[in-house]
């Protein structure tokens, strides 16, 4: 008897053990899947071709500061970097000409947000949208590779790439989120010190601070990377704000991220208490504009995203036809079964998911009206004060399509208290000098990272969508180059496809 108990408990263990082995596999297939990585990449080189010496001719072309247009202007670009500009007739018996002639040239558009995940399709639906500059907010080693590979043969945008997001986390749960969120975790002034340095190392630009990092390691991480002369941005961890200003930290990821702290000080329900909130909202959000002013702490937008989160929510599929979904790398936003971290109806994280009755849906309604209201009221108080405000979509978070989503991005900045003329200044030149890059500018000596609209985006912001061309180290692309770019990526997402998506379409 005790051998047959013996021998039950032992297939019993190997029938256990067998059954978690092939969760775990699963799991992490899954958590692989919806990096996007399986997608085809498209052959952006058979389309795209060098030029080794351009010549604009008589554009409009913005000024440094964002204000106005100089006219009738030539620009003369040689090996990817703006040589001469000027009214002198400029030529160049080597150089490619383009006709400028009542066109507005601007300076390539920066993303300060975004998450590429393994998508690598994503680099040109950027170029596609003359977005020249992205800051990836959560790194990881191939991202390190194709940034290396663009330095090599110049396509694809710039690349500012921050560390995997930073946990604090002890026991198994550090296990668990460095596994399920490909974050670095530590707990130990001694394991800081390691994973930081081996950051600086790899090659990353700065450290991406977490929210749910504790107050000691918040000011461990920060000292360690001063020391390794690396910038900390990212979310606001688990301290309040007057804590955070004096932190050291160089910029906050967005601006939700200083209206959720002032939700927790306001200690109230704010669906219960939307009008209190808002009266309270506008008084303090002067004083918390001016603190981050005074502590040279940036601020990146991301409000397209936030103000979708209603839609999102209570009328998802109307959502999904607003935008262009059939770029969208399509195992990103079918998400997978393990969380809700997809796109679609029925994957979608911000979709509603409480009582369905009308009381509690009006009351989560009005919570999220009253979050969408925070962030306008927040964003005017930043421009107020005149706190460098970054353009930043979060790509590839829910609706928002890498590329396309700054064009949305750009008319919620205006629509939230800025002018066309900062908006543009908030995608060009403040994260250009936030990263200390000799771009954002249409000036000699800069790189000629540059776009070519047919309107004027400073008559309305939208006009930043009327691109003829773009301009990106020795490269040149047409709108016509630009259909075949995107028709490549629209036809690779459907090779990929599972889930149909013409409802949305």
């Amino acid at each position: 008897m005790k051998k047959l108990w013996l021998r039950r408990l032992l297939y019993t263990f190997i029938i256990v053990s067998v059954v978690l082995v092939a969760v775990f596999i699963w799991a992490d297939n899954e958590l692989n899947k919806v990096l996007g990585k399986s997608t085809k990449v498209i052959s952006i080189s058979s389309i795209v071709k060098p030029n080794k010496i351009t010549l604009i001719k008589n554009v409009n072309i913005l000024s440094e500061d964002c204000t106005n247009f100089l006219r009738n202007q030539d620009v003369l670009i040689k090996d990817g970097v703006i040589i001469q500009i000027g009214k002198k007739n400029l030529s160049d018996s080597n150089a490619v000409s383009i006709d400028g002639t009542d066109k507005f040239l601007i300076p390539g558009l920066h993303d300060s947000h975004v998450h590429l995940k393994e998508s690598k399709n994503d680099l040109y639906l950027y170029l596609a949208n003359g977005v020249t500059s992205v800051r990836e907010m959560a790194g990881r080693p191939i991202l390190l590779e194709w940034r290396k590979s663009i330095r090599d043969n110049g396509i694809g945008p710039r690349m500012f790439i921050a560390s995997p997001p930073i946990y604090s986390e002890s026991g198994l749960a550090s296990y668990y989120y460095k596994w399920t969120r490909q974050c670095i975790n530590y707990s130990t002034e001694i394991e800081a010190e390691k994973e930081i340095k081996r950051l600086k190392e790899q090659g990353y630009d700065a450290v991406k601070m977490y929210g749910f990092v504790s107050p000691k390691m918040f000011k461990t991480t920060i000292n360690i990377a001063q020391q390794n002369d690396m910038p900390v941005i990212g979310h606001i961890p688990s301290v309040n704000l007057e804590a955070f200003y004096k932190s050291g930290q160089k910029e906050i990821a967005h601006i939700e991220e200083i209206t959720i702290k002032s939700m927790d000080d306001f200690g109230k329900s704010i669906a219960k208490n939307p009008k209190e909130y808002i009266n309270y909202l506008k008084i303090h959000s002067e004083l918390i504009a001016k603190k981050l002013k005074e502590n040279n702490i940036s601020v990146t937008s991301t409000i397209s995203l936030v103000e979708s989160f209603p839609k999102q929510r209570f009328a998802l599929k109307s959502r999904l036809r607003e935008i262009e979904l059939k770029y969208a790398n399509p195992k990103i936003i079918q998400g997978t079964p393990l969380y809700k971290l997809g796109w679609l109806e029925g994957r979608n994280g911000y979709e509603y998911d409480g009582k369905d009755t009308p009381e509690a849906r009006r009351i989560s309604a009005a919570f999220w009206k009253t979050y969408v209201e925070a962030i306008h009221i927040m964003t005017r108080a930043l421009v107020n004060h005149k706190v460098t405000i970054m353009a930043g979509t979060d790509a590839n978070v829910a609706v928002s399509v890498p590329g396309f989503s700054l064009h949305d991005e750009l008319e919620s900045l205006s629509k939230s208290g800025m002018t066309n003329s900062q908006a543009l200044y908030s995608a060009t030149v403040a994260p250009s000098e936030w990263m200390k890059k000799k771009t954002g500018k249409i000036k000699i000596g800069y790189h000629s990272d540059l776009v070519l609209l047919s309107k004027n985006p400073l008559d309305d912001i939208k006009n930043t969508k009327t691109i003829e061309y773009v301009f990106f180290d020795k490269y040149v692309i047409d709108k016509i180059q630009i259909k075949t770019i995107l028709k490549a990526i629209e036809d690779a997402n459907n090779e990929n496809r599972n889930m149909n998506i013409d409802q949305y379409l």
